[in-house]
């Protein structure tokens, strides 16, 4: 067990990647950017399947009826 975390020690330690500060401006805003695409996407699906189901397209009769081939 002492082996695993003299190895965890060694890596903590490790500096990592510094990012200056227009580069973490940068992440920042495509984070933003990504999670309001998101957001808006989630709200699209929300609305389509609300006026799907107030319009009854996925209540009607033959909803889950096979279609029928023509030959």
């Amino acid at each position: 067990m002492s082996s695993v975390s003299g190895i965890m020690d060694e890596q903590q330690s490790q500096p990592g990647i510094k990012l200056t500060e227009q580069q973490q401006r940068a992440r920042r805003s495509r984070s933003i950017a990504i999670a309001l695409a998101l957001g808006a996407f989630v709200i699209v699906i929300f609305a389509v399947t609300m006026v799907k189901l107030s319009t009854g397209t996925l209540s009607g009769g033959d909803y889950m009826r096979p279609v029928q081939t023509t030959k």
